[in-house]
């Protein structure tokens, strides 16, 4: 099936000051993009703030992350404020308004923060946060870096003594810690712990599954991490063995390509595998961005003031996968990719449901003339190749962005996206699809009832195959330079109905859903088909929770897979419980 392809009419080039309309001749597109600032309106207006001036480190840190910490079904923000005020919680009201409740949840932090990561470390069924740190305000010290437990109940706790990450004796040991990510490298389902350092700090640490992590970075990586000048770690299942390689971005030609083995180590690909080309890697994001069903890896750097890649200013990269795994060809230039001033953080995204990723990457430094820099929203156009299109529709703010973060804080099926500024108020860029343009599925995940998945579907491979597009995603919780966004997957349809979707989870099980209508959907990874409560027996509550599921057309109700909800899906649950658990 073609996709359509509106025609740019002059009238579709008109812009206002609370939307803007962009369009790009020769791209494909399933819907105009379309989005709003909408910072100040929804509470989000206050900016980092910092108490140096100059180019020091904290000029390179301000993240972010979001996450729905108190379980109400809607997106939240948590943000560093930066040293001359104090770290950031917004909670969402449901409505896509914030208010910052830092204060009563415990986390208004004062110190010279870096970056963010969010994850269910223990196991509980509440978001933890992980925030490293330079130090306190103008005084550098290495054992600022925090471990929030969530308390399930308005508020966190410090653990980061007692998880083993901090105390008298501090595994970072260095004041240089970037961006952290949580990932399951080892299958067990619980969340490892990946942390960047510039100057040689990066480690890598295990959970030990009783709420404390082992540095295991010299028994599990074959590379010096010394030699490293890390930003921003992510763990990715590249090549569908389930177990997750370490993407690992670093600046001065030091990335890392690390091929998860199975066994709790990790070998080096870099450069044999056509990756670590980046001269100044920053960010990263990833995707299937010509859906061949290989993941690509886009790494964000820095290019040189004439424009001109090369020696020492690479521009960003794009290596794209090839048929053979851990195997890639880098070719930004020729997608249109590489030129992006002097980049940060970068997210994948459809930002306009045709049914490809596009790439939102951000920009700006005060250096080689790089000063205020716009970013860009690479709109691809069907076949991997991209178009910036950020001027045309307002996205190229030319504040000092480093941060970046994605996620439908407003619910309404589209994802929108947090670009975090240094020193400057920060941009909310509200997506206005509407109508019948919002064609998507959002799944999220619930692995609760399943001993060896990590929490919220972390390591989770989807495919979904609609008429015209089959759609690669994959469910991680890496950093994109001091930066994480929403814990889910999300597909843009085009002008498709439906699409049938295949859940590879971690541990080998799969799930297969039959013509999944547009929609959000949270999915449950299950040891017994008929125990839809996850409690490990079969009473009346698994009978109402297939009912209601059931009525509402959830996909997973559908259980003779044919698509349809009717009298066999009844009675494939009626024979389903009285078949029992095992």
């Amino acid at each position: 099936m073609n996709r359509e392809q509106k025609i740019p009419q002059f009238s579709d080039l008109l812009v206002t000051p609370m939307m803007l309309i962009a369009l790009s001749a020769g791209v494909a597109m399933g819907a105009d993009p379309l989005v709003s600032n909408q910072t100040d309106a929804v509470g989000l207006g206050t900016p980092h703030a910092s108490l140096d001036s100059g180019l020091g480190v904290e000029f390179m840190t301000c993240g972010g992350a979001a996450g729905d910490f108190n379980n109400d079904g809607h997106l939240d923000l948590f943000i560093i404020g930066g040293s001359a005020s104090t770290d950031h919680l917004y909670i969402n009201d449901g409505t896509g308004n914030f208010s910052d409740e830092a204060a009563a949840w415990g986390v208004d932090r004062a110190h010279t923060g870096s970056g963010v990561a969010v994850g269910d470390y223990d196991n509980d069924g509440w978001l933890d946060l992980m925030v490293t740190s330079q130090g306190l305000p103008n005084q550098p010290r290495p054992d600022v870096h925090i471990l929030y437990r969530n308390n399930g109940d308005g508020t966190f706790s410090d653990v980061t003594a007692a998880a083993g990450l901090g105390g008298s004796y501090n595994p970072f040991n260095l004041v240089d810690t970037f961006s952290p990510a949580f990932g399951d490298y080892d299958l067990d389902g619980d969340l490892d712990l990946a942390v960047a350092g510039w100057y040689g700090g990066s480690k890598l640490f295990q959970n030990n599954g009783d709420g404390t992590f082992s540095d295991v970075t010299v028994a599990a990586l074959d590379a010096d991490m010394t030699d490293v000048r890390a930003f921003a770690p992510r763990f990715v299942d590249m090549d569908g063995d389930r177990y997750p390689e370490i993407l690992w971005v670093s600046d001065f030609e030091t990335s890392k390509y690390f091929r998860n083995d199975g066994d709790g180590t990790f070998t080096n690909m870099t450069p044999a595998n056509g990756t670590g080309l980046d001269s100044n890697g920053m960010g990263n994001t990833f995707g299937d961005y010509n859906n061949d069903g290989i993941f690509d890896w886009y790494v964000t750097s820095r290019i040189g003031t004439n424009g001109i890649p090369g020696p020492g200013a690479s521009g960003n990269m794009l290596y794209m996968g090839t048929a053979t795994p851990h195997v890639f060809s880098e070719e930004s230039v020729s997608r249109g990719a590489n030129f992006g001033f002097w980049g940060w953080g970068a997210v994948s995204l459809d930002i306009d449901h045709d049914g490809y990723l596009d790439i939102f990457a951000t920009n700006g430094f005060s250096s080689s003339g790089l000063d205020m820099t716009p970013s860009r929203m690479y709109l691809n156009d069907g076949t991997a190749n991209f178009v910036d299109i950020a001027s045309q529709c307002g996205m190229d703010d030319g504040g000092q962005g480093r941060g970046v973060v994605h996620g439908d804080f407003d619910g309404d099926g589209d994802e929108d996206i947090f670009l975090i500024n240094c020193r400057q108020k920060h941009v909310y860029y509200r997506n206005e699809l509407d109508g019948d343009d919002i064609n998507s599925i959002t799944l999220d995940f619930d692995t609760s009832a399943v001993d060896n998945l990590a929490p919220n579907g972390f390591g989770t491979r989807v495919q979904f195959v609609s008429d015209s597009h089959t759609q690669l995603r994959y469910l991680d919780g890496g950093s994109n330079y001091l930066s994480q966004s929403e814990l889910s997957v999300h597909v843009g349809l085009g002008s498709d109905a439906d699409a049938d979707i295949t859940i590879s989870w971690a541990n080998g099980d799969v799930t297969n859903l039959v013509s999944v209508q547009p929609g959000r959907y949270t999915i449950t990874a299950l040891s017994c088909p008929a125990d839809l409560t996850g409690d490990g027996s079969l009473n009346f509550f698994d009978i109402s929770e297939f009912l209601t599921m059931y009525l509402a057309q959830h996909p997973q109700a559908d259980l003779s897979g044919d698509g349809q909800f009717n009298f066999f899906d009844v009675s494939a649950y009626l024979v389903a419980y009285q078949g029992g658990c095992p």
